[in-house]
């Protein structure tokens, strides 16, 4: 994998099978090593049956990463589109029917060693057990799920993970969807349209769980990024209403702008992902109020047009916890800055230009720089407040379409069947002392 300096070519290839071979040798290189990771995954074009879903327990033990099982989600050979993992129960959806299967792992082995989970594994012993099926909410490929809240916070007691009691799906039928992860039932349903009312697709979302409440933003493919309140959502399906009126909707990308039109495959907004607390200072000066509740926080999306946009948005709580005019209105109300094309921020770059194809995922880290994957093969490092590119990560043999920031690791694909794994611990410091990446 190539790390190209924004100033200087770095010509360097990394080879994923030297990397795969001499770190499987020592599993304390992890840490420091991109690792490659083979998947078994069936290819008919080899003439091969369809592989044995379980390995040898010294297989297991013996590799970087431990696949502890892997089994076929349908029968068609479909691929997954979305998976989700939350509270020891796995969220899968394949394919274009817009159902969702619920797994759940046996918790019986959670006791046991590494090496007796493995024998047990290997023994077929141990299974996913499918819980249920979700449907009749979606009737195309779903790509986006996410869990959340409807409870709201407080001072005293925070919303952890654990409280998140609402499974979020959406398609690009346009419809998303909220279900009750105790039940599986459908709690919510919602389908946006465009600006003359006609049919769009939802492309990506991420959920703000930042502050007491909890807020949803919609990628659409028209260009539009839309953004709920979960308990506006909560509140109007307990009255039986149709989709309610969002707390915000604005263009971020022009779908017309399209880069790579044989690669992408949706228009508009192609990445969003929320990346933290806003500046409030910046807040208390901009928009002064009177309502205590006012506060900030970033947003990132990514479009077709290859660009990288950062927003600051605005959230204010109306008094009585209702809109100005009516019941039908939000009780929040989430104004995106700048407003305007030609307005900047002061504390945060506006606008990220360097890929030559559609953004594909977005992460941010520690407030200072954020990631951006596209269809053009790279992932590209950006300073945040400068939205200076400080370097990009070139050799990925095709498009890479996520990205796993997880502290000082990273998780991206774009290599084919391997899961590449980057050692991500880098400082704005060691990178203007002309830093080097440990591989």
């Amino acid at each position: 994998m190539d790390v190209v300096d924004s100033d200087e070519d770095d010509d360097d290839f990394f080879d994923p099978i030297s990397a795969l071979s001499s770190s499987s040798s020592s599993s304390s290189s992890f840490m420091k090593k991109t690792e490659m990771v083979r998947e078994d995954i069936w290819n008919s074009e080899h003439g091969e049956d369809e592989p044995s879903t379980t390995m040898s327990s010294e297989e297991l033990l013996s590799t970087p990463f431990e696949i502890v099982h892997q089994f076929y989600s349908n029968d068609e050979g479909e691929p997954i589109t979305s998976l989700l993992f939350h509270d020891e129960t796995l969220y899968t959806a394949e394919g274009s029917s817009g159902e969702i299967k619920v797994w759940s792992f046996d918790d019986s082995l959670s006791s046991l060693s590494a090496a007796a989970v493995a024998e047990n594994y290997c023994s077929n012993s141990a299974t996913l057990i499918p819980i249920q099926n979700l449907s009749n909410a979606h009737t195309d490929k779903v790509v986006v799920m996410k869990t959340l809240s409807n409870v709201v916070g407080t001072s005293e007691k925070k919303i952890g993970v654990n409280d998140h009691n609402l499974l979020l799906t959406a398609s690009i039928d346009g419809s998303f969807a909220l279900w009750s992860i105790g039940s599986g039932d459908l709690v919510y349903r919602c389908e946006l349209v465009d600006d003359s009312g006609g049919q769009t697709s939802i492309t990506c979302a991420d959920v703000d769980t930042t502050g007491d409440e909890h807020f949803v933003y919609f990628g659409l493919s028209s260009g539009h990024v839309v953004g709920y309140a979960v308990s506006d959502l909560v509140g109007s399906a307990s009255v039986g209403n149709e989709c309610p009126v969002p707390s915000c909707r604005f263009i971020a990308h022009d779908p017309s702008q399209q880069k790579n039109i044989d690669k992408s495959e949706y228009l508009g907004v192609t990445a969003i992902a929320c990346a933290g607390e806003g500046t409030s200072a910046l807040v208390s000066k901009s928009m002064p109020s009177s309502n205590d509740s006012v506060r900030s926080t970033m947003v990132l999306t990514g479009g077709a047009d290859g660009v990288v946009k950062q927003y600051e948005i605005l959230r204010r709580k109306y008094q009585g916890g209702q809109g100005e005019s009516n019941n039908d209105s939000p009780s929040w109300k989430l104004e995106h800055w700048p407003r305007l094309s030609t307005q900047r921020m002061k504390r945060h770059a506006h606008i990220f230009d360097g890929h030559r194809g559609s953004v594909t995922a977005l992460a941010s880290q520690s407030g200072s720089q954020i990631l951006s994957a596209s269809d053009d093969g790279t992932v590209r490092v950006w300073d945040q407040s400068r939205g200076i590119e400080l370097y990009r990560m070139d050799g990925f043999e095709e498009s890479v379409s996520s990205l796993c920031l997880d502290r000082e690791i990273l998780i991206t694909d774009g290599m084919g069947n391997f899961v590449c794994v980057h050692d991500f611990d880098i400082t704005n410091d060691e990178y203007k002392n002309q830093f080097e990446l440990d591989w």
